[in-house]
């Protein structure tokens, strides 16, 4: 059976391109275009650097791991010097960004010790939001945020299944109490809590 003439045959795929050696200037210029597409911790930035260095020493053989790590070491130094690995901004934005998204404090901690930062440094970041909006739980803030972003509670437009709703507000880290405050008040006491929240 002859193939139909209008399908065009494909080019024959080629393997994964060899990862390069690891020198130091294929690790800046690496480092470099990551760092401007992704914000970074510096565990993280090392974290996803080591892998380019395993995966290069695991195929180029003649390749000392510890020659690797002596100039990430150096890598990391320049991209601290140059301000685009700075943790305490890293985690200040991130923690910001987080709370805008409507994520809780547990969810923040879990995701942000992810990424290589302390449990400490993470609390402590939050208790600076927490005094920013004082009389205002941090928390309640971010659920609010979250049911507003979702139609929850407060902000939505039909009739909802209320497990559904809380359910929703657990998966993002919401205790029970927190979750049940925000879905029983009113629309018009939700915004104006959310018009006086700060971030």
């Amino acid at each position: 059976m002859t193939e139909p003439e209008n399908i065009k045959k494909g080019a024959p795929r080629k393997g994964k391109k060899p990862p390069k050696k690891i020198t130091e200037k294929y690790l800046y210029n690496s480092g470099l275009a990551y760092l401007q597409r992704f914000p970074a911790s510096t565990p993280h930035f090392r974290r996803i650097m080591g892998r380019k260095i395993d995966r290069s020493c695991n195929y180029h053989k003649d390749q000392s791991r510890e020659d690797c790590a002596m100039l990430l070491d150096a890598a990391v130094g320049t991209f601290t010097r140059m301000g685009l690995l700075n943790d305490e901004a890293y985690l200040q934005g991130m923690v910001n960004s987080l709370r805008r998204r409507g994520l809780s404090r547990q969810a923040i901690l879990s995701k942000l010790q992810q990424k290589g930062l302390t449990g400490a440094d993470v609390i402590a970041a939050l208790a600076v939001q927490d005094d920013e909006n004082p009389g205002i739980s941090a928390d309640m803030a971010a659920g609010l945020r979250l049911a507003r972003r979702k139609r929850l509670g407060p902000f939505r437009k039909i009739e909802a299944d209320r497990n559904k709703e809380l359910a929703a507000m657990a998966r993002a880290g919401f205790d029970f109490e927190t979750a049940q405050k925000i879905l029983s008040l009113p629309p018009d006491e939700a915004e104006e809590i959310l018009s006086s929240i700060r971030i």
